[in-house]
């Protein structure tokens, strides 16, 4: 992982500014034409600890302020492998959109005492219009704010900071 020294530059209007990082590519299965939808719970779990685990991990380096975790979805989302595989990205930089939610969400907290994303799901529970899937410790849902035809979010019913204070039975 490069050290962040590099060097700014700026040219008029171009502007380009050096990001360190790190990127991982996470395999589901040694069966590559698995997705998560047909994966055993058993071997799902597996791609949650590891998750869990480099989140945990990478949010040690002192370069990494964020990390995010996602599956690559194929050919539309510019994916280079075309078998089922998510992909790991800690980074220094904090994305301005989320520098924006993490905003609104400190916001709601400050004025309402309670997670924005836990009055959210409550909300899509009692319309129950977009609800994909739930159980006793999450919901899949199609967002009301969804961009791609086959945007999910999985939320939790409990309130966490990150992925990284699942318990066992959650994972």
């Amino acid at each position: 992982m490069p050290d962040g020294n590099e060097e700014k530059i700026e040219n008029g209007l171009l502007i380009a500014e050096p990001e360190t990082g790190i990127c991982k590519v996470v395999c589901f299965s040694p069966n590559h034409s698995l997705t998560l939808l047909v994966m055993e719970v058993g071997d799902i779990v597996k791609v949650v600890q590891t998750w869990k685990k480099e989140y945990v991990e990478l949010g040690t380096h002192p370069n990494i302020n964020y990390v995010q975790i996602f599956e690559n979805k194929g050919e539309i989302m510019g994916c280079s492998n075309p078998h089922p595989h998510g992909q790991i990205w800690p980074q220094k930089s904090i994305p301005p959109k989320i520098l924006k939610k993490s905003a609104h969400f400190k916001d709601y907290w400050e004025t309402e005492k309670r997670s924005l994303l836990q009055a959210y799901l409550e909300q899509e529970l009692e319309l129950k219009e977009r609800i994909v899937l739930e159980n006793e410790h999450f919901v899949a849902l199609v967002p009301y704010w969804a961009v791609w035809p086959y945007e999910v979010m999985i939320a939790p019913r409990k309130h966490y900071q990150h992925i990284g204070q699942l318990n066992l039975e959650e994972e």
